[in-house]
């Protein structure tokens, strides 16, 4: 509501109108919160789901029959645990905006961004094909030979998927360990 005011001084009238500002109808947020929110949390922890889940079903895969580094680590099971559940918490901390969760999310991303790093390093490792062993037969069996190098393809290829999902994991884990610290140094 409006309210106005008439004077006259000098011949000159002056009217003066005050309008109130109005009344927002949403709850103002902390300036943490609102940090939070601006680095979409609920989009990057369904990413890191994602790779979670395509990095134990990789795992699966590549672990039926693969003598590589990665494979020999068990890290396609407790790394992809590690992405689900950091990911889980940071789509709940992006739900509930409770400074609780932040926390909690800010301390499985780093934990997750740590593994990511060490993952990355062996797959890199199982790609380059430094830890594998040589194909030579002393029977000179050509079809051992050849299935010997397939094997080698094949396992140099999903190591090389692994170290994109790895690296993947890496740069979100740190945005997202980024924004919740951005958000709990900041939050009154």
């Amino acid at each position: 509501m409006s309210s106005s005011v008439s004077s006259t001084t000098g011949g000159v009238v002056v009217v003066t109108h005050v309008h109130p500002t109005p009344q927002s109808a949403e709850p103002t947020h902390p300036v943490g919160i609102q940090k939070f929110s601006k680095g979409r949390p609920m989009a990057l922890g369904t990413i890191q789901i994602i790779i979670g889940l395509m990095t134990l079903l990789f795992g699966i895969v590549m672990a039926i029959n693969a003598n590589t580094l990665g494979v020999f680590s068990g890290f396609f099971v407790w790394g992809a645990l590690i992405y689900i559940a950091a990911g889980s918490l940071t789509v709940a901390a992006g739900k509930s905006l409770n400074r609780c969760r932040v926390i909690a999310a800010l301390v499985l991303c780093v934990i997750a961004a740590v593994a990511a790093c060490i993952a990355t390093i062996l797959y890199s490792l199982d790609a380059s094909g430094i830890l594998y062993f040589p194909c030579y037969d002393y029977n000179h069996d050509y079809s051992w030979h050849n299935s010997c190098y397939t094997y080698k393809s094949r396992t140099h290829g999903f190591s090389g998927v692994f170290v994109v999902f790895h690296l993947l994991a890496l740069i979100v884990s740190i945005t997202v360990a980024a924004f919740c610290c951005s958000a709990t140094c900041n939050w009154w």
